[in-house]
């Protein structure tokens, strides 16, 4: 059970990045694209158990994230990306102590515009998360050992407030369907951001994992809300440097935590 709660919280890390540049609900031009390098630190503290399941004392949980992130605009309505994690996390706990390091998970997705307003935009979008490359068996765990298949639908409106001051806001629903014993998620994830001035830009994200208490035997089963704030400076026409801080608020089943994002964003 201890290793199945810290494998939880480390693919809940998967949130703890903001989004990046455009990325959602709108489609990559045809032929564009970026890439985003962000570096995640993340740490909770969690209430250890010895073998007979009696609280021992409390301890920690830290990691560290490494998770870049490309997205490209294959034709004027299909965007697709890809992201792989990598992972490097540690446990300190009266009685249980150990580190791990690899690859969590990789995802790709398919993206498909179905409308494309002067001001709004809905999309589909289809993801698939392959088992990462780690060893499972050192705790803490740290891949996913099963494939992982999702869909979400996409809506975002940008709203202008002045000339040359924009805000938006984006709302993304999605069903992640989590092969083997794990259970599968419900995601509803709601961003409202500004542009103050042409090369910054900040946003606030609720993030909410739901999980569908269908888990069998000792399969992962949780939820967890996330609130995040972000602010970006667009250092060139192409650069874009941002930082970001998550706290996750509420949740069954997990100690709940804090994380930061410092990413580096390049458009094409």
């Amino acid at each position: 059970m201890r290793a199945l709660v810290m494998l939880v919280l480390v693919l809940l890390m998967a949130a703890v990045s903001p989004g990046p540049a455009r990325a959602g609900a709108w489609p990559q031009a045809e032929g564009s694209g970026f890439v985003t390098v962000p570096l995640s630190p993340y740490a909770a503290q969690t209430q250890g158990y010895d073998r007979r399941g009696v609280p021992n004392g409390y301890g920690t949980q830290r990691s560290l994230e490494f998770s870049p992130y490309w997205e490209h605009g294959l034709t004027q309505r299909w965007t697709i990306g890809l992201q792989p994690r990598l992972t490097a996390t540690w446990m300190n706990e009266p009685a249980n102590r150990g580190h791990n390091f690899g690859v969590s998970e990789v995802q790709a997705f398919a993206r498909y515009n179905i409308h494309l307003g002067d001001r709004d935009s809905l999309s589909v979008q289809g993801i698939v998360g392959t088992p990462g490359i780690a060893q499972r068996d050192r705790n803490p765990s740290l891949a996913e050992p099963n494939a992982s298949y999702e869909v979400r639908l996409l809506y975002g409106r940008g709203i202008p407030l002045a000339p040359r001051v924009n805000a938006f806001v984006e709302t993304q629903l999605g069903y992640r369907y989590r092969s083997g014993p794990a259970a599968d998620v419900v995601y509803l994830n709601t961003t409202l951001g500004i542009r103050p001035y042409p090369d910054w830009a900040i946003w606030v994200q609720s993030i909410t994992d739901l999980g569908m208490r269908n888990g069998r035997g000792f399969g992962a089963d949780y939820s967890v809300q996330r609130l995040s704030a972000n602010i970006a400076w667009d250092v060139t026409a192409h650069s874009t440097l941002a930082l970001g801080y998550v706290r996750e608020v509420a949740g069954r089943h997990v100690p709940l935590g804090q994380g930061g994002v410092l990413a580096y964003w390049y458009r094409y």
